[in-house]
C-alpha cells in the first residue's frame, strides 16, 4: 500500500507508514466506505452492511452505526437496526437524525413508548425536524391519543404548509375526534394539491354527511367514484344518498 502522505510503498499488513508514521488504516477506511456507499445506493443493503461493519471493527463511529442501522431498517431487520442505532445514540446523543432513526425502528418493533421518546428528543434537538413531528403525530394516533395527534399535525401544517400529507392525516385524526369542520377543511386543503385522490374524497364525503350537507357529500362521493370506479364504499354511499335525496325532495 502506498502512503498518501509520503508516497512510500508499505507492506499490506502495515498499520502505519514505515517512513512517516501516517495511519494507513485511514485510507483503507475511506476505500471501504466508498464501496459501502455505492452498494447502498444500488439497494444492496446487506452487502453494504458487511462493508460498513468492517469499518466499525477499526473505528466505532456514530455515523457508521447510523448507516448500518438504517440499512438494517430498510432490510426489515429491526432488532439489528435497534442494536446499531442505540449505539449511535450512545456515541452521539446530540444528533437529532440518530434519535429519529431509532424512533422509526422502535415503532416498527411496536415499542411505541420508546418511539415517542426518540421522536420527542429529535424535536428537542431540532424543532424544525418535520419528519419527526409527522411520525410523532402518527404514533400518537395509533396510541389513540387523538388530542396529541391533532396537535402534532396542526403544528406540522402551520410550520411546514407544503408538507401536504400532514393535512390528510390531520383530517383522519380530526374525524376520529369528531371535529367535523376541521376535518372538512383539512381534506379540502389536501385535495388542493392532490386532486385525484379518491380516498380523500371518500373521507370528505363522510365528513359532509356527518355535518348534514347532503349535496356536498354526494358531490364528494361522486368524485371519488369517478376517480376510482372500483371504490365499493363510495359507490354504495353515493347510491344511498341519492335515494335519500329523491325521497326527501
Amino acid at each position: 500500500m502506498e502512503c498518501p502522505r509520503c508516497k512510500i510503498e508499505n507492506d499490506p499488513g502495515n498499520k502505519y507508514c514505515v517512513e512517516c508514521g501516517y495511519d494507513l488504516r485511514i485510507s483503507g477506511v475511506q476505500s471501504i466506505l466508498a464501496g459501502a456507499w455505492e452498494l447502498g445506493l444500488k439497494g444492496l443493503y446487506l452487502d453494504s452492511i458487511a462493508e460498513f461493519e468492517k469499518v466499525l471493527k477499526i473505528e466505532p463511529r456514530a455515523d457508521i452505526h447510523l448507516h448500518v442501522g438504517n440499512a438494517y431498517y430498510r432490510s426489515a431487520k429491526q432488532k439489528e437496526a435497534i442494536y446499531h442505532l442505540e449505539r449511535a445514540v450512545a456515541l452521539s446523543p446530540h444528533r437529532a437524525d440518530v434519535h429519529y432513526s431509532l424512533g422509526l425502528a422502535y415503532h416498527q418493533e411496536a415499542k411505541i413508548d420508546k418511539a415517542v421518546e426518540e421522536f420527542k428528543k429529535a424535536l428537542e434537538l431540532n424543532p424544525d425536524f418535520h419528519n419527526a413531528l409527522y411520525w410523532l403525530g402518527t404514533v400518537y394516533y395509533h396510541q389513540g391519543k387523538l388530542d396529541e395527534a391533532c396537535e402534532a399535525y396542526r403544528k406540522l401544517t402551520e410550520t411546514h404548509p407544503d408538507f401536504n400529507i400532514a393535512y390528510y392525516h390531520l383530517g383522519i385524526a380530526c374525524a376520529a375526534k369528531g371535529l367535523i369542520n376541521e376535518t372538512i377543511e383539512a381534506f379540502k386543503k389536501f385535495l388542493e394539491t392532490n386532486p385525484d385522490d379518491a380516498i380523500a374524497y371518500y373521507h370528505l364525503g363522510i365528513a359532509h354527511y356527518k355535518k348534514g350537507d347532503l349535496d356536498a357529500s354526494i358531490a364528494a362521493f361522486r368524485r371519488a367514484v369517478e376517480l376510482d370506479p372500483d371504490d365499493v364504499r363510495s359507490k354504495e354511499n353515493l347510491r344511498t344518498l341519492e335515494r335519500m335525496r329523491v325521497q326527501f325532495s
